[in-house]
């Protein structure tokens, strides 16, 4: 039973005067005094004597998962032969005026780097206050700025917490591709907040930098020429396809609005429109459908919805034609194959897909190059970079949002 007293500091058994072991019934007390210590007097260095014990100080130390561990100690008290000042010896256990021993502090900062638990659970666990969680992270918690690396991911979140003075409402987020971890956050996105960020990172880390994965954020784009000298930026895929099906969805819904309430067309339009905006088995048993009295499969649902219109059936057209392409394209072939659908996205001039063609002439090049594959035969993609934000914003909603920038990092 002394043994995880013993363990605690290395204080040796024959350190340990006198040890009891007092069970409550909320807690669990462990007894403690100490022989006498030879020292000096730490205000005039001379001889010193033993002037008693101190009160007993009531020290947590959660070594019992059902209960509540504390550790009562009576610190050794002295007296300087030549000042007469009185001191006391130092406290073993833990810090001066605090309330937890070393091992309770270890254990709650270990609870910390876990995102599945909030500061109450912290403190539920180890048997303090919320409040004394984050006043340990605030006195012993520091974070390390992470070097840059070779493949680096930008996105963004958004967040209250975001710095509002530079009209930003999204935290920037970075993660090292190569590492697969988190690796900062900022408080904004803005071209300011990124400019101080990289002033400050010396030039010969900045030229490190060889791949760069965005969003269609300008100022990424902008800061990455500026800093990162060595760097190739690509904009991540799913993005781009995204912009694309959201311009497809539109089309679908403006000719929606146009059709007869309850129609057949509008039927078609409303309830059937994840065959022509998702990846669905279209060959399956026909089902009998009620309202056109007859079996019907995924198939034959959607010739009759892509039949509806000329709009509806090219702009199906081109969404699958550059979905195939970023699918199956290669770094040799993509550059000609990008400007054959960009040709045809041209040539069909629907007003729903102005604002893509924009974005494919805006973007070329960091389109094009998504298409490298330096590492593992990887695309260079944010997908790392959108799961690691997925887990950010879960720690955001377990912890039911937290409002200080301080504690999220």
């Amino acid at each position: 039973m002394i043994n995880f007293i013993t363990n605690l500091r290395n204080i040796p058994k024959n350190k340990i005067k006198t040890f009891e072991i007092i069970s409550l019934a909320n807690e669990t007390q462990f007894h403690i005094t100490l022989h006498n210590e030879e020292c000096i007097c730490p205000f005039c260095g001379g001889s010193i004597h033993c002037n008693g014990h101190s009160k007993p100080v009531r020290i947590n130390h959660p070594v019992l998962t059902d209960r509540k561990a504390i550790i009562i100690y009576r610190n050794q008290r002295f007296k300087c032969n030549d000042c007469h000042k009185s001191f006391s010896a130092k406290n073993p256990f833990t810090f001066s005026t605090f309330k937890n021993t070393y091992f309770s502090m270890i254990h709650i900062m270990k609870q910390i780097g876990n995102l599945n638990y909030t500061y109450s659970m912290i403190a539920e666990n180890n048997n303090i206050s919320a409040t004394q969680v984050q006043r340990y992270v605030d006195s012993f918690l520091t974070i390390p700025r992470q070097p840059l690396p070779e493949w680096l991911g930008i996105d963004e979140i958004h967040s209250k917490m975001a710095n509002r003075s530079n009209n930003s409402s999204f935290l920037c987020v970075m993660v090292d591709h190569n590492k697969r971890a988190l690796m900062e956050i900022l408080p904004s996105r803005s071209k300011e907040e990124l400019r101080r960020y990289f002033e400050k990172i010396p030039e010969h880390e900045r030229n490190r930098v060889k791949y760069v994965t965005i969003d269609m954020w300008e100022s990424y784009k902008r800061i990455a020429e500026k800093f990162l000298p060595n760097y190739i930026i690509a904009v991540d895929p799913f993005h781009v396809v995204t912009h694309l099906v959201d311009a497809f969805r539109r089309i679908r819904l403006n000719i929606m609005y146009q059709v007869e309430y309850d129609s057949n067309a509008y039927y078609l339009l409303k309830k059937w429109h994840n065959l022509i905006e998702r990846n669905e088995f279209l060959d399956n048993e026909p089902v009998y459908n009620e309202r056109f009295k007859q079996k019907l499969n995924k198939r034959q649902l959607q010739e009759m919805l892509l039949g509806l219109n000329e709009n509806l059936a090219l702009g199906y057209q081109l969404k699958e034609m550059y979905l195939h392409f970023n699918k199956v394209a290669n770094e040799e072939d993509c550059a000609d194959w990008f400007d054959m659908i960009y040709e045809a996205f041209i040539e069909a001039d629907l007003p729903e897909y102005r604002e893509f063609v924009n974005l494919l002439s805006n973007w070329r090049k960091e389109i094009l190059n998504s298409f490298i594959r330096p590492y593992n035969e990887h695309k260079l993609s944010n997908a790392l970079t959108e799961n690691i934000n997925g887990r950010i914003k879960s720690h955001l909603f377990l912890s039911h949002g937290i409002s200080n920038f301080f504690y999220l990092q």
